[in-house]
């Protein structure tokens, strides 16, 4: 896997929360995944548990009037034959076309195509850098 291959599929993920298509953006994790904000973390043990989880963060991007979700910087870090970060600068667009919030994560992917359907890359663990940050200075509780 090269930056191409994996900017291709964080295109695909993106085209999934824009879609907020909750079974598109879970077919993008290898499970068990671990995810990790700035206030709170989460494990999940399979794609069920995920998709059960996934309605009250479909919910929130609804109430914020969220259209779509554009990379705004992309790095690619391999680490082995096995894993590799992508580093993504993200920019949340209302309906209108305006911005709603920027915040950055980093992915820690499995990219030898092991534990994922289809094979190929696979999200298994989220650090959230700023995204709590974010939506705190727009005055918007996160309640997902």
């Amino acid at each position: 896997m090269n930056a191409s291959d994996i900017r291709t599929f964080f295109d695909g993920y993106a085209r999934a929360f824009t879609a907020q298509d909750a079974k598109a953006i879970c077919d993008h994790y290898a499970f068990p995944v671990q995810i990790l904000s700035e206030d709170a973390g989460y494990v999940f043990r399979d794609k069920a548990e995920m998709l059960a989880d996934m309605t009250g963060f479909v919910a929130f991007y609804d109430k914020v009037d969220f259209a779509r979700a554009e990379i705004a910087g992309f790095e690619f870090q391999p680490l082995s034959r096995a894993f590799a970060q992508a580093h993504v600068d993200w920019a949340l667009i209302n309906k209108a076309g305006g911005h709603i919030v920027d915040f950055h994560t980093t992915y820690t992917l499995r990219i030898d195509g092991k534990d994922r359907d289809g094979g190929g890359p696979a999200i298994i663990g989220i650090l959230g850098h700023s995204e709590d940050s974010a939506w705190k200075q727009r005055g918007v509780s996160i309640d997902w």
